[in-house]
């Protein structure tokens, strides 16, 4: 087993086996914009990669250290190629001063034997969540008569009801798409009080990945009007919903529900629709009980996965991060959002 130095496309080929959008190189690119430094280590034998990660490094202001974090990461073939990877990550934090290393890899949660590989390598289940545990997926191998009557009567009534008021879906994948999406994304986190990206990181998203069909914009327009939209991701053979807009007049007339059979109908050749994000215990007054309440509605099936993990290389930074720094957050929320409520609750 060594280190091996490997090209976009090769880093990308292997991540596509999982497939894994948060680790593919391409979205090391977007968050560089953002503030993150993406390092990416790859292990294997023969130039072929058995272990990759994707780590997004963020340095603490004023004081000479960083955390990793990987998204959705690491992907490995095999308990070998894991344990080499671990090692190799723990000498590239030594060198960059990182107090510990986060990861929320998609294994799901009754998982235990992949599980039990990362707690005997020290990790610590978290639950404080960076990425959502759970999500739904909806098999999109099955024909569209199928799926449309596999969903609850009541997401069936909406989408028809949808077509009957004349909504119409688009996809406008360019700078246009971005500017028309960002603009009702304002709308809809000054409604519901979330706090969004700048537009450059949602135009870096389709500069980036738009011209390989890896995002796409989708706007639904009442009378010519942009009403909602969504950013998907698209990798191998999956789907991603990632970031969704609506504007606060005209809902009545059920724009998501149809965007969403919209990118369905369109997805042949894609056998997956990661639907991501929702409660993993949904109860009402949580902040993403109507988010459960729209994708359950499609039938999908639930997945819930371990969620993050945390890898301590040093305790007592560690434990100021997780500790005061959250404390810190906290009242940030409240002044900007009134609230401290996190979406990610459990």
């Amino acid at each position: 087993m060594e280190l091996i130095t490997a090209s976009k496309d090769q880093w990308d080929s292997f991540v596509e086996k999982s497939p894994q959008i948060l680790q593919t190189w391409e979205w090391g690119e977007i968050k560089k914009s953002q503030g993150w430094d993406p390092i990416r280590i790859a292990v294997g034998e023969n130039n072929s990669i058995s272990a990759s990660i994707l780590l997004l490094k963020r340095k603490f202001p004023y004081i000479n250290k960083c955390l990793f974090y990987a998204p959705r990461g690491p992907i490995f073939d095999n308990a070998g190629a894991l344990e080499y990877l671990l090692q190799k990550i723990k000498e590239e934090a030594k060198k960059h001063a990182a107090i510990a290393l986060k990861i929320d890899p998609e294994i799901e949660d009754s998982d235990s034997n992949r599980i039990d590989l990362f707690i005997k390598k020290g990790l610590k289940i978290n639950k404080k969540q960076i990425q959502p545990r759970s999500t739904y997926f909806i098999d999109l191998t099955k024909d569209l008569e199928t799926l449309l009557l596999s969903f609850e009567e009541k997401t069936r009534y909406n989408i028809r009801l949808s077509q009957k008021k004349g909504v119409i879906v688009e996809e406008l994948s360019g700078q246009i798409g971005v500017d028309i999406f960002y603009d009702l994304y304002k709308e809809t986190a000054g409604r519901d009080n979330f706090l969004i990206h700048p537009k450059s990181y949602y135009q870096k998203i389709l500069s980036l990945m738009g011209n390989n069909n890896m995002a796409k914009v989708f706007i639904a327009y009442l009378n010519k009007e942009p009403i909602a939209a969504v950013i998907n991701f698209y990798f191998n053979k999956r789907i991603w919903y990632m970031y969704g807009a609506s504007k606060s007049s005209h809902r009545n007339v059920m724009p998501n529900h149809a965007i969403h059979w919209e990118i369905i109908k369109r997805a042949k050749g894609y056998e997956l629709y990661d639907l991501w994000g929702i409660p993993s215990n949904p109860k009402l007054g949580h902040p993403l009980y109507g988010v459960w309440r729209f994708k359950k509605g499609f039938n999908g099936k639930l997945v819930k996965f371990v969620g993050c993990m945390d890898l301590v290389y040093e305790p007592i930074v560690y434990f100021i991060f997780e500790n005061v720094f959250a404390w810190f957050k906290n009242i940030r929320s409240l002044i900007l959002k009134g609230k401290i409520s996190d979406s990610l609750e459990e």
